[in-house]
């Protein structure tokens, strides 16, 4: 849905990535992604934030932790980057990126919660007690003090499959009671997700807090009374600069831009005039004609938040000329267990190596797609550092492991961080 959004907001990104892959400096199957717009939207964000007194966690999740992408938004004003699993705060590590928040929408598997600690978090989520008395052993261990977020729910509250947990509301008294006795935790607030929600219907308001922020408002508010300092109220969930106003005035202490920082949020697909501009597009190749139809190359095909009857349609050519004035259909609602192809048409407008653009919202993470980041789009001084693997592992030209430290010290070199 967002293909729309980069012709007419960021078509530079698309030329430049088919550029890229016609002459051969980036596979098929590759998420490219625009460094300068993500510096763009890093200060748009980080302004906001700033007026309205929140700080911010970079979710990583949606670039695949990309140490570029993370590195250059807190270099353009934000704050500690998101894991919202261990798979994900080892791959930052290793490019020594900070790690504000651990533990959600993930717990962190008991064995490698003193890894977890090790790498000074912030905060961590806890879903549960023993959780809450792993992180206090390992924290005593390393003779540390690790401040603690309560996940809390409560019925009417809203959850995406396979994402509930944490403590039901009516418990928080007793938890808070349980984790005041460990001595080497500490709780500083409440977390849920997700706390805001867009509105595609223009006649109710863009944006509006769910259930779940007003149940941690609650528990928040319990917290407190039992003598707790409440500092963190976490309202993690499509966050971007049109919600960071009704969060704050709402209560919020600290956001988690993911999607806006990407320019990718659902409202982005709605809305032309939002501050942040789409920042990637998939980039894939025709590989052969089953019948009418060309099929191009998978591995990073995703369920976009397409509504019933959407008509998906994806750029198609040898040039940016042809491409651009060669739209073909996606046909997206083909259901594949594994994504090995796209499949596209006329097929008699795709010829076998002809660049595929596609624009959808994605979780880079969940693919097994490769990562381009990219500077230099904007003056036309392009640089691709390095191809990233969908491990988040630097590669050479010849798709070989690069060592994280070279890495770090070229992110270093680049932009000062």
């Amino acid at each position: 849905m967002y293909l729309h959004r980069l012709i007419e907001r960021n078509p530079k990104l698309l030329r430049a990535a088919l550029e890229l892959h016609q002459g051969g400096r980036i596979p098929p199957n590759t998420w490219v992604v625009d460094l300068d717009t993500i510096a763009d939207n890093a200060r748009s964000l980080a302004a906001e934030a700033r007026r309205l007194g929140l700080s911010t966690y970079v979710m990583s999740k949606q670039y695949a932790r990309n140490p570029y992408v993370t590195w250059i938004a807190i270099a353009n004003g934000l704050h500690k980057a998101v894991a919202v699993d261990m798979p994900g705060a080892l791959q930052m590590r290793r490019y020594g990126i900070p790690i504000g928040h651990l533990g959600h929408l993930n717990q962190i598997p008991r064995n490698l919660i003193p890894q977890a600690v090790a790498m000074r978090p912030e905060i961590f989520t806890v879903y549960n007690l023993e959780h809450a008395r792993w992180i206090d052993a390992a924290a005593s261990d390393q003779g540390v003090i690790q401040d603690l977020l309560l996940r809390v729910y409560a019925p009417g509250d809203i959850f995406f499959d396979g994402q509930q947990g944490g403590f039901p509301e009516e418990e928080v008294p007793q938890v808070v009671g349980a984790i005041g006795q460990l001595r080497n935790v500490r709780l500083v607030g409440v977390t849920a997700f997700p706390c805001v929600r867009y509105n595609a219907n223009p006649d109710e308001p863009p944006t509006e807090i769910t259930p779940n922020f007003r149940t941690i408002l609650r528990a928040a508010e319990t917290m407190r009374k039992m003598g707790i300092e409440v500092k963190h109220i976490n309202a993690p969930g499509n966050t971007s600069s049109v919600t960071m106003p009704v969060l704050a005035a709402a209560g919020a202490t600290h956001v988690e831009p993911g999607h806006g920082l990407l320019g990718t949020t659902p409202n982005h697909a709605f809305r032309g005039d939002l501050p942040e501009r789409p920042t990637y597009t998939y980039v894939s190749e025709i590989s052969h004609h089953v019948g009418s139809q060309a099929y191009a190359y998978g591995g990073g095909l995703f369920q976009d938040i397409y509504q019933p009857g959407y008509h998906a349609e994806a750029l198609v050519g040898e040039t940016w000329e042809q491409a651009k004035n060669n739209k073909v259909d996606y046909l997206h609602e083909i259901k594949q267990i594994i994504d090995y192809h796209a499949v596209l048409e006329p097929g008699n407008r795709c010829v076998p190596g002809d660049t595929v653009l596609f624009g959808f919202r994605t979780q880079m993470q969940m693919t097994r797609a490769y990562v381009a980041p990219v500077s230099g789009i904007a003056t036309g001084n392009i640089s691709v550092p390095y191809l990233f693997d969908h491990a988040n592992t630097a590669l050479d030209a010849e798709y070989m492991p690069v060592d994280p430290k070279v890495v770090r010290a070229d992110i270093a070199a680049r932009y000062g961080v």
